[in-house]
C-alpha cells in the first residue's frame, strides 16, 4: 500500500529507514525489497510478534517506551503503519527526536483522521506537511523535520 511513496526517497546509499508496523499491516516486505535496490539500511520496529525475514534488523517496540532509539538521531525516513496509537502528539515528538535534519516521516492513516493528524505534526514542529491519497480509505501524511528548528 505504501509503494507510491518510494519514489520520494532518493537513491542514496547509506540511507537509514525505519518502519513501525503492527499486526494490521504487512508493509515490511515491499519496503525491504526497495531498500535492497537503493542500498539503504532498514530497521523494523515491531509492535507485534510477527515473523520477519532473518536478515532484517528487528526491534521489539512499544509507543509508550521512553526512547525510540539507542542512538538519538539516526533515520532519514520513518514509516508509521500502526492502527492503535493513544497519544499521537507524544509519538510525533519522539519520532521528531530520532529523525535526522531534513528527515521525512510517512504516517499511514485512515483518511477521516488526516486533518487532525496533520495538525498534530504541525504542533510537533514538523513542516512541509502534505497528504498523499492512497485509496478511498487511506492517506499517507508526509512531514519533514527542518534543520535548526526547536527541539521537542
Amino acid at each position: 500500500m505504501i509503494e507510491p511513496v518510494y519514489e520520494l526517497i532518493p537513491d542514496y546509499p547509506g540511507t537509514f529507514i525505519a518502519i513501525i508496523e503492527d499486526e494490521n499491516y504487512n508493509e515490511v516486505d515491499s519496503l525491504n525489497e526497495f531498500c535492497k535496490k537503493i542500498d539503504a539500511s532498514l530497521h523494523v520496529k515491531s509492535l507485534a510478534n510477527k515473523k520477519y525475514d532473518k536478515g532484517l534488523h528487528v526491534d521489539e517496540f512499544k509507543f509508550g517506551q521512553k526512547k525510540y532509539n539507542k542512538h538519538a538521531i539516526q533515520y532519514d525516513f520513518i514509516f508509521v503503519c500502526a492502527k492503535e496509537i493513544k497519544d499521537v502528539l507524544e509519538v510525533a515528538n519522539k519520532l521528531y527526536r530520532i529523525l535526522k535534519n531534513a528527515g521525512h516521516i510517512f504516517f499511514l492513516c485512515k483518511n477521516e483522521f488526516t486533518p487532525n493528524l496533520s495538525e498534530v505534526f504541525e504542533n510537533s514542529n514538523f513542516v512541509a506537511i502534505n497528504t498523499i491519497a492512497l485509496n478511498n480509505k487511506y492517506d499517507i501524511i508526509s512531514a519533514k523535520k527542518m534543520h535548526g528548528w526547536m527541539k521537542v
